[in-house]
């Protein structure tokens, strides 16, 4: 069986050197590194992805490192179908997924699928701490961010329309004639929640009403019953904007807790509209976040950046739409609800 080792002697470099090469390292020169491709391919030296790397120049292989805090995938609602747009959009294209999940245990590690070079490209799902993206983006690959945890100026991302989405969902509340407005979210160190709780702020000063800092109860990503909890028994508030569907599903149960009901005593709207939104009970109002497109708007951008080799960053903002259902009383008895296709799902 052919070796790193065979290669290295017959083009007279070290074997490390014959590594770098393959990885495509940058500290290897253009020369020898074709040398060894060239070799390589005459020996017929194909381990792992390299062989269709070095026949084709690319593996056909995309890379999606996913961000897991202390819950897997498959129980997080929302990224799980942020993942199944970037499967259907790759498959379409016959690229093939490679996914790994970066936990707290593994954050200061390099993914081997990085490291051998097994992808062309890498889409970035979720909140990565600073130094971890840093050393990603040392490794020279093709990078889009999926909902970063902080804006990125250097490389391509797909955000979602936070700020507006959480101004019409305020704005939503406030014309219905709530005017103590209460907001709970995650970690506002977080840009998402960071940016809903600035569009709360905007639809409030633009309806002129004073901002009570005892309405707001943020921090963790799945508080919200707590939250709720600490918001109702100390504040007179008539509705409650979440910043995601699981913190509002959560506070359900606090308003129940607290002999309250929805949305006779509290109205209660949220955002992202998960599938848990439309079973609960009541069915929640709620921001639809297009979690799939926001999958398949990152990997078309990131195989146009490879099709064409044009690296210069791209951030694609993806809208949001209302959805109504029954968890939101309108407290003004002239509102009429109006009939149209907007209220239907």
């Amino acid at each position: 069986m052919i070796t790193i080792k065979d290669i290295a002697k017959r083009v007279g470099v070290s074997p490390s050197t014959v590594s770098k090469a393959l990885n495509n390292r940058s500290d290897v020169s253009p020369e020898t590194r074709a040398k060894i491709l060239e070799v390589a391919q005459e020996l017929n030296f194909t381990p792992h992805a390299f062989g269709k790397a070095l026949k084709k120049k690319t593996s056909e292989n995309i890379g999606v490192l996913f961000c897991r805090d202390l819950h897997s995938l498959s129980s997080n609602p929302f990224y799980s179908r942020v993942l199944e747009g970037i499967e259907a959009e790759l498959a379409l294209n016959n690229y093939n997924l490679i996914l790994q999940i970066v936990t707290e245990s593994t954050k200061d590690e390099l993914p081997k699928m990085v490291r051998e070079r097994q992808v062309d490209g890498l889409l970035l799902v979720g909140t990565f701490v600073d130094s971890y993206l840093e050393r990603i983006f040392q490794e020279d690959l093709r990078i889009v961010l999926v909902d970063p945890k902080k804006p990125s100026y250097r490389y391509s991302q797909v955000l979602i329309d936070n700020e507006h989405g959480a101004f019409q969902a305020t704005k939503y509340l406030i014309d219905r004639g709530h005017r103590q407005i209460g907001f709970i979210s995650g970690d506002l160190s977080r840009m998402s929640f960071q940016q809903r709780y600035n569009g709360y702020l905007k639809a409030l000063q633009a309806s002129g009403i004073e901002v009570n800092e005892n309405w707001v109860r943020t921090g963790g990503l799945e508080n919200g019953y707590d939250h709720v909890k600490a918001l109702l028994s100390t504040e007179k508030v008539t509705a409650i904007f979440s910043a995601n569907d699981i913190n509002a599903i959560y506070g359900y149960k606090a308003i129940n807790d607290l002999g309250l009901r929805i949305p006779e005593d509290i109205s209660v709207i949220g955002f992202d509209d998960i599938d848990l939104a439309k079973i609960s009970t009541p069915p929640l109002t709620t921001m639809r976040v297009y979690k799939e497109e926001l999958g398949s708007i990152a990997v078309r951008t990131l195989l146009r950046m490879l099709q064409t080799g044009d690296t210069r960053p791209v951030t694609t903002i993806v809208p949001t739409r209302l959805i109504e259902r029954d968890s939101v009383r309108a407290l003004d008895p002239s509102f009429e609800k109006p009939i149209t296709k907007e209220n239907e799902e």
